[in-house]
């Protein structure tokens, strides 16, 4: 009989454990780059790919598991936009591929120091890549570097004799030529800007500037190591927040903002100073 009432305790205390983890969607807390955009407010976009046309191809590399995000919705306003600006792309939705972000140690001297051949999926990726003439970083702000799918993506696939080599006179010696990288990362809402340098109208303009300048240097260094172009970022920590009266409205305006600032980069050729280092 106890072993019957013991039994009865466990199952009832696991049907209530996951009553409690059930997501209300309302409830998301958007401060925490967890926004989520309205079903009725999504706007997927599905691009055609890369063909062997001559025209200009952005691959773009997304490290988010919610296709319903902010950081979603970013990526089908970039992507759009290239193709309605006559240029071809491509997704590479990370967890979607159930893409494998740790660098193992049979693939370590072929990364590291380019001896022996990479593994399947990181040769398909190097296709990708080879076919690019634009590599764009889609990803949410956690603990402010790229996500680890992404971060595992760009250790597994720039490796040593593709992406860079050894200088003849010491140094490295980038081999992604004629390619530019870009980032487009959302931060969730606390205020702090939008876009890049000098975009910050929220919480203190000087600390946004400060915290920009420090992702410039990781983006000036990441292309050059690459030899590669460094093409920007856009990062967005303002509206929409989740349960907002004016959402879409907001949403419409960080979409119209992503569209201007791509504008000035991938057709204007805007392009960030380079920095100090």
């Amino acid at each position: 009989m106890k072993k019957i009432l013991l039994l009865c305790f466990i199952i009832l205390n696991i049907f209530s454990y996951s009553e409690t983890r059930e997501i209300n969607m309302d409830e998301i807390d958007a401060v925490t780059s967890a926004s989520i955009v309205p079903a009725k407010y999504v706007n997927k976009y599905v691009p055609k790919g890369f063909t062997n046309s001559d025209k200009k191809k952005a691959l773009f590399v997304v490290g988010d598991m919610r296709k319903n995000s902010i950081t979603f919705d970013m990526l089908y306003t970039a992507v759009k936009f290239f193709e309605d600006n006559n240029m071809e792309a491509e997704i590479r939705d990370l967890y979607e591929m159930n893409w494998n972000p740790v660098l193992s140690m049979d693939e370590f001297y072929y990364q590291k120091d380019g001896i022996g051949v990479p593994k399947e999926d990181v040769a398909r990726e190097q296709d990708f890549v080879r076919k690019a003439d634009y590599i764009i970083f889609v990803y949410p702000n956690w603990h402010d570097t790229p996500n680890v799918m992404v971060k595992g993506y760009q250790e597994r696939v720039f490796a040593k004799k593709f992406a860079y080599e050894d200088g003849q006179n010491g140094g490295i010696n980038g081999l992604l030529k004629g390619k530019g990288i870009f980032t487009i990362m959302n931060c969730g809402w606390l205020g702090g800007g939008r876009g890049f340098i000098n975009g910050g109208v929220g919480i203190d303009d000087k600390k946004w500037n400060s915290y920009m300048k420090a992702f410039k240097v990781l983006d000036d260094d990441t292309a050059e190591f690459w030899g590669a172009e460094n093409c920007g970022r856009f990062v967005t920590d303002l509206y929409p927040r989740n349960n907002d009266k004016e959402y879409k409205e907001h949403l419409e305006k960080l979409r119209a903002d992503l569209r201007n600032y791509l504008k000035d980069v991938f057709i204007n050729g805007k392009r960030p100073k380079k920095s100090f280092f």
